[in-house]
């Protein structure tokens, strides 16, 4: 029985050491959730550091784990707001990817409730994407993501494809505490990638979003963690 399947509900066990992320040097910890009503098996992989003798969590990734199915499907990462901009949502994703290739699972997929597209372009860039690419030429609900040709704006830049989607977009939380900024044509932005994020009929027109190249995720991972680790 691997360690992870010892973990009751609300457990925490040390998983790995001697990562960093900025000048903070960090410790991953694996915990399973108490059960949240959705009767599926949840758990949190979460960065540690010890900051003026106070051990304090910095960040995590949290996802749903099927041992019987051998599948997982991500939930969502966060990033403590103080310990932004330091390339910690890449490595929780990558501690995730590691996690389940290291375990056997054949199946890693996104949960349909995930809304920040930020976050889905950067699942993109592990390999993850729809089914049908074709969607992305008949869904409205597609979104470009874009950069300022200024490397010194780390601002979210999103540029939308129907008008209602943009301000069904603007009227959530994740507008609002995300500092997103909308768009209407490229000017002093380039376009990095294209999500789809479905806001509305959520159980009518889900998207699904799965892991397409295990060995490339796998080799991406690699290289995020040893950038991270000691």
């Amino acid at each position: 029985m691997s360690e992870y399947e010892k973990l009751h509900k609300g457990d925490r066990k040390l998983y790995s050491e001697g990562y960093f992320s900025g000048d903070f040097n960090q410790d991953v910890y694996i915990k399973k959730s108490i059960d949240d009503g959705s009767h599926k098996d949840k758990y949190y992989i979460e960065l540690y550091s010890n900051i003026n003798g106070i051990y304090t969590l910095q960040g995590y990734v949290y996802f749903y784990l099927n041992k019987e199915d051998k599948t997982s499907y991500f939930i969502g990462v966060k990033v403590m707001e103080e310990y932004r901009n330091l390339n910690m949502g890449s490595l929780l994703i990558s501690l995730w990817l590691e996690f389940c290739l290291n375990n056997g699972f054949e199946y890693l997929g996104v949960n349909h409730k995930q809304r920040k597209p930020f976050l889905l372009y950067m699942l993109k860039t592990y390999a993850f994407d729809v089914f049908d690419l074709n969607l992305y030429n008949t869904r409205n609900d597609v979104i470009s993501i874009c950069r300022s040709i200024d490397f010194d704006d780390n601002s979210k830049y999103l540029m939308f494809k129907d008008e209602h989607h943009q301000k069904n977009f603007m009227q959530t939380n994740i507008f609002r505490s995300d500092n997103y900024k909308i768009i209407d044509d490229l000017i002093e932005q380039y376009e990095i990638g294209k999500v789809i994020l479905p806001l509305q009929n959520i159980t009518k027109n889900p998207v699904d979003y799965y892991l397409k190249d295990k060995e490339y995720a796998s080799y991406r991972a690699c290289r995020i963690l040893q950038k991270h680790h000691k």
